[in-house]
């Protein structure tokens, strides 16, 4: 028997930003969602410590043919309901035989992302709730070819990871359609997943810096913390996507003009915003829309 301590305090905010079913959440991708928690695997791993700084104690080997998790903590947050929904995770992997921690990290991460890396984690993750933590295990033959030799694991042990789920944003934004009115704007469409498209109007260029709250989240206030924001630019005048991040991880504000990081500053998680931003010149605008998906919480900042 070994006990291990993974101490994440020295983590960088970088490797967080830059780099499951409750009650309150039956479904997951729109399916019927139960958690399969394995009573096995719960009596073989003991974790304890605070959320975010689990002490793994192995009891026994873990032998297990395929991946498999058990809730050890079930939170009463906000829950994963969408396989590309990110969440704020801390993360430890350890050797299943001896205990010994291999890896801990703070980081951004959706069950598709987490299922990427380690397989059958997506569906430990499906339906997660934040203050949750979960503790799975992967058979070493699931791991890449080399892998288990390399850090002491058996053909019948596995790998053990645990989940504490410190954060979950929105997968989109899910506010309250805003009526607006304005003549001569541009009109904001969305895809199933919340995908923007946005359609430029046969007008000038405002010269002017306009905001529009498109949909009116009622969720936390962003105000001085680290919003988690997908957005999207578009040219007036040339009426093409200027950039877009809704394929790539969740991203604060910044590179974006002054006039959008105020905007996102002064609105709620949920929100939608449409921010139109002119040249100096004044003869052409850009076109942000931005999802306001979540706050970096005040205890992870620095971490």
């Amino acid at each position: 028997m070994r006990k291990t301590t993974a101490a994440l305090s020295a983590l960088a905010l970088s490797t967080l930003v830059l780099t499951g079913c409750s009650a309150a959440a039956p479904t997951f991708d729109g399916a019927a969602c139960e958690r399969d928690s394995s009573a096995a695997l719960e009596r073989s791993v003991t974790v304890t410590g605070d959320l975010g700084a689990p002490q793994v104690e192995i009891e026994l080997p873990v032998h297990t043919g395929k991946p498999a998790y058990a809730d050890i903590i079930t939170g009463d947050g906000r829950a994963i309901t969408d396989s590309r929904q990110e969440a704020i995770l801390t993360r430890v992997l350890v050797n299943g035989t001896t205990g010994q921690t291999l890896d801990a990290q703070l980081k951004l991460w959706s069950p598709e992302s987490a299922g990427a890396e380690l397989s059958g984690v997506d569906e430990a993750l499906a339906c997660a709730t934040a203050g949750s933590r979960i503790v799975a295990s992967i058979p070493a033959s699931e791991l890449p070819e080399g892998a288990a030799q390399q850090i002491g694991l058996d053909a019948n042990d596995s790998l053990v990871a645990v989940y504490d789920v410190r954060y979950t944003a929105l997968a989109k934004a899910d506010g309250s359609a805003v009526f607006n009115d304005a003549p001569g704007l541009p009109s904001v469409v969305r895809a199933p997943d919340g995908r923007p498209g946005v359609i430029i109007p046969d007008t000038a260029a405002p010269k002017k810096t306009i905001t529009e709250t498109l949909l009116q989240g009622e969720h936390e206030k962003v105000g001085d913390g680290t919003a988690l924001i997908r957005s999207t630019s578009v040219g007036w005048t040339s009426r093409s996507v200027g950039q877009t991040t809704w394929d790539a991880t969740l991203t604060g504000t910044d590179g974006l003009p002054a006039e959008v990081v105020d905007a996102v500053s002064s609105s709620r998680v949920g929100s939608q915003l449409m921010v139109i931003v002119p040249t100096e010149s004044g003869d052409d605008a850009t076109v942000y829309v931005v999802d306001v998906l979540g706050v970096i919480p005040e205890e992870l900042m620095g971490r």
